[in-house]
């Protein structure tokens, strides 16, 4: 796969005389998240570096707030960086500044070759698209599902996971004992969502444009998971402050039965403690069946000085082999269809299950970014609410309530 879009891509650019100009070839650059440095990309740079003689990939990377910093402030000296990455939250802010390079004609263009974006998790596209337009190509999706501790299950009686609250919360009663809780949560508001949207709760209703975490869908959802810590004691409250890693060494370390989370914490898990017999179980079905969504972008910035060379390296960054060769050896998901269907990554249980959590899976605000009305306050409303009901027991209802009209009053000021 990798050979035909290198192979399609060389031609490409000697149509445009691009690869014939060698004699004036620059440096391209790029900016990555630090924590992706990843070999596989390492070898993708290498491959372009050799296709195209006298060309040099400058391959910069930075903590999201850093790169975003960096990023703002070169789009305002008019000195962007060629290729992008960005967590999933950025096109829709940048394209509504007309701050990105529209990707639709080069997608036309390319299509036989580099399937964008028909091969594409539905949801990726999404984030990607605004007003009708593409904007940005997904190169990581990744989901928050069920983990299990098999042992622990069978012990109390259960040969499968749970799939639905009521299976849940019996399971999580069944494994509590001597210091093991049946389910750790996380103290990371986003966490709590997945609940709301199983119960058919929303964050933002885009078609009566206001803030919906108030609603009873998602008040039942909240006081669900307050009720396994405070009533039913099969969960510990979660530790206000603490980093979203508090739940997976819990897990790991054979003291909760069951937590959610995403790929990220495969391989913490797998190197934690090898001998653990765990397993990734789909996302729980109440009203629906939903999770949360995360992942990574590319964009090209409208200003960059090479946006074809940077188009070359989407399409050989996300090509298929390049994903399934990452995935196996980082445990990361990725958003095209094909790579789920690869024999490889159906043959791993773990990655083939959270692959299978992708096309149910909800980013929480990109509804309300792409509405151009997103801002971090609304979180933080929604954050200090969820932190009332988990620590301080206090009821669901009135407290979400609440935080919806604050919220909205924050969004009428947008």
């Amino acid at each position: 796969m990798l050979k035909s879009i290198l192979k399609g891509s060389a031609a490409t650019l000697l149509a445009s005389g691009i690869l014939a100009a060698s004699a004036s070839a620059e440096e391209i650059r790029i900016y990555f998240n630090a924590g992706h440095g990843y070999d596989t990309y390492l070898e993708v740079f290498e491959e372009f570096e050799a296709d195209n003689p006298g060309w040099t990939v400058a391959f910069e990377r930075y903590q999201w707030p850093d790169l975003r910093t960096k990023l703002v402030a070169d789009f305002a000296a008019g000195n962007p960086p060629d290729l992008v990455a960005e967590p999933g939250a950025w096109v829709p802010e940048f394209a509504q500044q007309g701050l990105l390079y529209n990707l639709d004609d080069l997608a036309a263009r390319d299509r036989a070759e580099f399937d964008y974006p028909g091969d594409w998790q539905d949801a990726s596209v999404e984030k990607n698209t605004v007003d009708g337009s593409l904007y940005g190509v997904q190169i990581h999706l990744t989901c928050a599902t069920l983990l299990y501790n098999v042992d622990m299950l069978k012990e109390a009686g259960f040969d499968n996971p749970p799939a639905n609250w009521s299976e849940f919360r019996e399971i999580a009663k069944a494994t509590t004992k001597n210091g093991v809780f049946g389910f750790a949560p996380n103290a990371v508001w986003a966490y709590s969502m997945p609940w709301v949207f199983q119960n058919g709760g929303q964050y933002y209703n885009s078609e009566t444009g206001k803030i919906a975490f108030g609603s009873v869908a998602a008040a039942e959802g909240v006081q669900f998971l307050s009720d396994l810590i405070h009533e039913d004691r099969s969960a510990p409250v979660p530790v206000t402050g603490a980093d979203y890693e508090g739940p997976q060494r819990l897990f790991t370390a054979g003291r909760a039965a069951m937590i959610i989370t995403g790929p990220w914490d495969i391989n913490p898990i797998r190197t934690g403690n090898p001998n653990l017999n765990w397993a990734v179980a789909p996302s729980l079905k109440e009203v629906e069946q939903a999770t949360i969504q995360g992942g990574v972008s590319l964009m090209i910035p409208k200003d960059a000085q090479y946006p074809e060379q940077a188009w070359d390296l989407i399409k050989r960054l996300t090509a298929v082999d390049v994903e399934v060769a990452t995935s196996l050896k980082y445990s990361m998901t990725m958003p095209r269809k094909s790579w789920l269907e690869d024999p490889q990554v159906q043959a791993d249980p773990i990655l083939g299950q959270f692959g299978a959590c992708l096309p149910y899976s909800r980013d929480v605000t990109l509804e309300l970014r792409k509405a151009g009305k997103y801002n971090p306050a609304i979180d933080e409303v929604l954050n200090g609410a969820i932190d009332e009901v988990l620590f301080a027991n206090e009821p669901a209802a009135e407290v979400l309530s609440a935080a919806e009209d604050e919220a909205n009053a924050i969004l009428a000021d947008e």
